[in-house]
């Protein structure tokens, strides 16, 4: 299906599409999903909304992204990070829009497989576990 805000997109348990995110200098490949729990149910207006708004103002969500991650870390592990640190740890996989709107990106913890991080950009911006996002 084509859709006017995200493009090509393919089905599966959600609306994909394949982007990129660059993270501490490194570009990552991840999947861009607009939820839905059946096909014909379409993309929401306020999922297209959003991804617009993400799309505007990519370069200051990255940055938002990189700062929400580095504050977790030294507030959870007691210890300041680098840049470099982070992006060993920390992957990108998924950029999930709900159905309302809100969107979360969900990265991989390479210290922490079985949970994962969950970071919340809106409407509210936080960072959790994914098991305690999910």
């Amino acid at each position: 299906m084509n859709n006017t805000a995200f493009g090509e997109v393919v089905f599966n348990y959600g609306f994909d599409v394949k982007s990129n995110l660059t993270l501490w200098g490194k570009a990552h490949n991840i999947t861009v999903t607009a939820k839905a729990y059946r096909e014909k149910d379409g993309i929401t207006s306020n999922q297209e909304q959003s991804f617009q708004a993400y799309k505007e103002k990519l370069a200051e969500t990255q940055i938002a992204i990189e700062r929400l991650i580095a504050q977790y870390f030294e507030a959870t592990e007691n210890k300041p990070c680098t840049p470099e640190q982070l992006s060993a740890r920390f992957f990108p996989r998924t950029l999930l829009f709900g159905r309302d709107g809100n969107y979360v990106l969900l990265l991989d913890d390479a210290a922490d497989p079985d949970n994962g991080l969950a970071v919340c950009l809106s409407p509210e911006e936080k960072v959790v576990t994914q098991d305690d996002y999910l």
